[in-house]
């Protein structure tokens, strides 16, 4: 197999691809800035909704992916019917998200077979 086709692959990251990455960033650091955007809107009660779909980065705008949804509700103590998760609840899901994610891309780019990863998080 050609030299060029092979990849390192760790924990399911490109490792070749993530070193490359970071090259281009150190040569042309405007290529780091990103815009991430979401939209909401309000459905009834406390129920709303948010969609994902386009944002900029590594230079350019990017509408390629499907919207994504996300019903916001609050329980029934707090006059919601549960009709998604709370708030506070997406928050926490983003930051045990990013956090996790960082953890992967670090290990992996050290070379470092991470077998399992579980986190709590919580917020008042």
């Amino acid at each position: 197999m050609e030299a060029a086709m092979l990849k390192r692959v760790v924990n399911g990251v490109n490792v070749d691809e993530l070193f490359s990455t970071i090259d281009l960033i150190k040569e042309k650091p405007e290529i780091a800035k990103f815009k991430f955007r979401a939209t909401n809107k309000w459905v009834g009660g406390t129920h709303n909704r948010a969609t994902v779909k386009d944002f900029y980065g590594a230079g350019e705008e990017d509408d390629t992916r499907e919207a994504m949804v996300f019903h916001m509700d609050e329980p029934p103590v707090l006059l919601g019917t549960n009709q998604g998760a709370n708030p506070v609840e997406y928050l926490l899901a983003a930051l045990s998200g990013c956090l996790t994610t960082t953890m992967i891309a670090h290990g992996s780019a050290r070379g470092i077979q991470i077998k399992r990863v579980e986190s709590r998080y919580e917020g008042t």
